[in-house]
């Protein structure tokens, strides 16, 4: 195996793929990087069993075919302090890998490619081409209601479904519940997956601000995702989700409009004063009125008070602020539709009455 290449490529790719290397001594080879050359393309690539990225580079000088791992963490150290725009020199010699560049040269030791595991036979039920604008949009609205360490584990992650013309992903830690959906050709083949909450942050650091068009591939225990010259690949979380519509309110009795910059602010200062285990604040809604108050096991108390345009029924809610902070941050209208129902058991809210986003969050025992 021996190519040519430009530092400062190798580095772009090397910064995009060496996040998921970690120190790993019971499998040492998840420290590196599968090195291998086909056809005039290099692929890097890099797993931790659940998360695999490749990157796919265009080498135009000659080049000899080969496959090798070596240390991802070293590679990228010795690139990075190397000249950006010098040429990097890389060669296979008796299992050992030779990196030369101007005057500098390493030599470092390597591990066989045939013992790295990959997704080389990923086989998949649907494929389909989206814009990384509408993926990006939903994990930005609905991730923070994943749940992180939860012992039912198919909550930990989105799920996302894709039913007629709608694909839709839903997040909830059985607390708090978020949804947002877009409108897809009806001839995507119709799925219904979870995505792992550790996997979806990786993927969303890949989603940049430049609008790209993705090459999606669903399988039975994976998801691929073709990025330009990049290839995510994941496994899904296994298991039921739960029917998220049934929590949704049927009945929205009670329709408030609540200005986003008032409200968060009011939950601020009552939250300097909010139980540290509990983080629970009660919300009084009456004449004009919205009152949000606060207690903690010390026996401090905090109120704040703002005008809202509502003089219908009195409404008394107790819930966990920082839940409610998490919508309001969310939500990138200066007003949301709060609806509450006689049940008191939860709150629905949306930045308006046909916006695909949809959030709740269940309620304190008062």
């Amino acid at each position: 195996m021996q190519f040519t290449i430009k530092n400062d490529i190798l580095i772009k790719s090397l910064k995009k793929i060496t996040r998921l290397l970690v120190k790993n001594h019971s499998f040492p080879i998840l420290e590196n990087i599968l090195i291998q050359i086909k056809n005039d393309i290099l692929s890097l690539t890099t797993t931790n069993l659940e998360i695999e990225l490749i990157s796919n580079i265009k080498i135009l000088k000659k080049n000899i075919s080969g496959k090798i791992t070596i240390s991802g963490k070293k590679l990228l150290y010795i690139c990075q302090n190397l000249s950006e725009k010098s040429e990097v020199k890389i060669q296979l010699k008796e299992k050992k890998i030779h990196i030369s560049s101007e005057r500098s040269k390493y030599i470092l030791s390597t591990l066989s490619a045939d013992k790295f595991p990959n997704h080389q036979n990923f086989q998949y039920t649907s494929d389909f081409y989206l814009s990384s604008q509408f993926l990006k949009e939903i994990i930005e609205r609905i991730s923070f209601s994943m749940g992180k360490q939860d012992v039912r584990y198919y909550l930990n992650g989105i799920f996302l479904e894709k039913k007629g013309d709608v694909l839709r992903g839903v997040a909830t830690d059985g607390y708090r519940l978020a949804t947002s959906y877009f409108l897809v050709e009806k001839k995507i083949n119709s799925f219904a997956i979870i995505i792992p909450n550790k996997a979806i942050m990786e993927l969303y650091k890949l989603l940049t601000t430049e609008i790209k068009l993705l090459h999606i591939f669903i399988g039975t225990n994976n998801i691929r995702i073709n990025i330009n010259n990049l290839t995510f690949t994941c496994q899904l979380i296994e298991g039921e989700y739960p029917d998220y519509k049934t929590v949704l309110l049927k009945k929205k009795l009670h329709v408030i409009m609540c200005n986003c910059v008032l409200l968060k602010k009011s939950l601020l200062r009552a939250s300097i004063l909010a139980h540290e285990k509990f983080c629970g604040i009660e919300i009084k809604i009456e004449n004009g009125n919205f009152k949000v108050i606060s207690d903690n096991q010390e026996e401090e108390t905090a109120e704040d008070t703002f005008s809202i345009d509502y003089f219908e029924k009195k409404i008394e809610l107790s819930i966990n602020v920082y839940y409610l902070l998490d919508v309001i941050n969310t939500i990138k209208s200066e007003k949301f539709l709060l609806f509450v129902n006689n049940s008191e058991s939860s709150i629905q809210i949306k930045e308006e009455e046909n916006s695909p986003s949809t959030y709740l969050i269940m309620l304190l025992k008062r």
